[in-house]
């Protein structure tokens, strides 16, 4: 059976913004969506984006039947409007993905449950959902208040650990951890805007957590995976980078806006 997830909703950037506020952060590349941070001494990739004007999709398996998709396939297919891929969540060995898939208003994996698994997402709980409604209302929340809230997302990805709930670290999390890794994230700021990482280096939960909060202003932000994790901008790159596979990957790019944006 194919399966294949395409999610469309809008991205502005705030060009420039965090170059402006942060020491040790500067623009990448010249459509204003991309900084490098440096933070604690580490570098961190960051794509600011508004939920109204870019496109955004989630990719997991190939229209045509031929598997998943790739890096360097997406960019084929996405050719000179794609701006950003990345990985854009936890997948099984089958390539499935982890826990909740949604895509333009349809479910195409189920909300995991299941609270007696092993890894970072059943361990380090509250997982949780990142997620848009119809209104392209960005949202990051724990599973169990997606499920008490009675949520209808058009968007939703379902990942974990939480790094960061209603301004507060996950309780797991140790300042100073030898827990070392690449790790990405997906966040939701003060102004409204998703916020999406990469680190550059290894880093420890912690750090991640304190970055989103207290440097990109993010009081919720979600866990998206660890040293699997990996970005392509074009602007920035002359191609993708060799690398793990992947299952889920997000993309931003040029598209027109559809009747769902609009």
């Amino acid at each position: 059976m194919k399966f294949i997830t395409s999610i469309g909703f809008a991205f502005i950037a705030l060009t420039g913004c965090y170059a402006q506020s942060i020491p040790g952060s500067q623009p990448l590349g010249k459509s204003g969506l991309f900084n490098e941070i440096l933070f604690h001494g580490k570098k961190y990739f960051v794509c600011e984006v508004n939920p109204h004007h870019y496109k955004i999709e989630v990719f997991n398996r190939r229209e045509d039947g031929a598997g998943i998709y790739d890096l360097n396939t997406l960019a084929v297919v996405k050719k000179d409007e794609l701006l950003l891929v990345m990985n854009g969540g936890m997948y099984q060995q089958d390539m499935r993905p982890v826990g909740l898939l949604v895509s333009n208003g349809k479910t195409y994996h189920e909300l995991n449950l299941n609270v007696n698994g092993k890894g970072n997402f059943h361990e380090l709980s509250p997982n949780g959902i990142f997620m848009l409604d119809s209104l392209n209302t960005p949202f990051v929340l724990t599973t169990g208040k997606y499920i008490s809230g009675n949520y209808t997302p058009w968007l939703a990805t379902q990942s974990g650990p939480m790094l960061v709930i209603d301004g507060v670290f996950n309780s797991h999390f140790k300042k100073g951890s030898a827990n070392l890794n690449i790790r990405n994230g997906a966040g939701v700021n003060k102004k409204g805007n998703v916020v999406l990482v990469v680190s550059e280096e290894p880093v420890n939960f912690y750090e991640l957590a304190e970055l989103y909060r207290d440097i990109l202003n993010c009081n919720n932000a979600l866990y998206l995976d660890g040293f699997v994790s990996q970005y392509y901008a074009p602007e920035l790159h002359e191609k993708p980078k060799a690398g793990y596979p992947l299952a889920v990957f997000i993309t931003v790019s040029k598209h027109s806006l559809t009747a769902h944006d609009q």
